[in-house]
């Protein structure tokens, strides 16, 4: 399954979101890989800190095929991609290749009327893609405001999905990002860490999840290492760290 998080506004905790989600994936023992498309490299970035260790992930900042990621995508079963945040040929490439399209926006009039640019962009990719799912993700949420909740309200009268789960602006997401580490990994018991619990547990049917997590497997297998060499992107494998 490939899951692309999309927005053509930066600054809406886009990387963020993404990287939490796939590290709660991985826990869960799916076999798993990221994909940084954005030229700023903010994963790539965190991915470098000392201590981390969690993930495998490759950087593409540049055009991408969505042929290319078919092809990655059999050997996994979820592809993650932090898309760039602009609306051009890399995004629509992705979005042409991706079965959950997810679009972070806080909260706030400006993200609001920004998600219109990126539900434009799918639409115009949608004929290639018809299958593709997109839903919203209310992101930087204030705790104990109604803000999110008209957020929500306004989305779902255009007739939007919108996740249930909210992520809230918390210090716990911050500092984890720091440290190069995921809120799971940094508070583990934290209001963070079960809001992307239950984002992941909306996305990954319960009993899939159960079937995973009796699973063994090597996601760093020498067949897919041969796959992404084929393809020629830059790896930055957990083991190179």
């Amino acid at each position: 399954m490939v899951i692309s998080f999309v927005n053509q506004k930066g600054g809406v905790g886009k990387t963020t979101a993404a990287i939490n989600l796939a590290i709660s994936l991985k826990k869960k023992n799916y076999r798993l890989v990221f994909i940084d498309a954005d030229p700023q490299g903010s994963a790539v970035q965190w991915h470098a800190i000392e201590g981390n260790k969690s993930l495998e992930i490759l950087h593409h900042p540049s055009p991408i095929e969505a042929t290319d990621i078919n092809q990655l995508s059999m050997n996994y079963d979820y592809v993650i991609i932090d898309a760039p945040p602009a609306i051009g040929d890399i995004s629509k490439a992705i979005l042409a290749a991706t079965d959950l399209a997810i679009i972070p926006l806080s909260p706030s009039a400006l993200d609001v009327w920004s998600c219109w640019g990126t539900m434009k962009m799918i639409d115009e990719i949608r004929p290639l893609n018809p299958d593709m799912e997109v839903k919203l993700l209310i992101n930087r949420k204030i705790p104990g405001t109604r803000i999110g909740r008209e957020a929500r309200e306004t989305m779902q009268k255009f007739q939007m999905d919108v996740f249930d789960t909210e992520l809230c602006q918390r210090v716990a997401f911050i500092d984890a990002m720091t440290y190069g580490i995921s809120v799971m990994q940094y508070a583990p018991h934290s209001k963070a860490a079960e809001e992307i619990e239950g984002l992941c547990e909306e996305i990954v049917p319960q009993v899939a999840m159960e079937a995973s997590q009796s699973q063994s497997f090597n996601p760093l297998s020498d067949y897919a290492d041969e796959q992404v060499q084929n393809i020629g992107w830059d790896n930055y494998h957990s083991h190179e760290n």
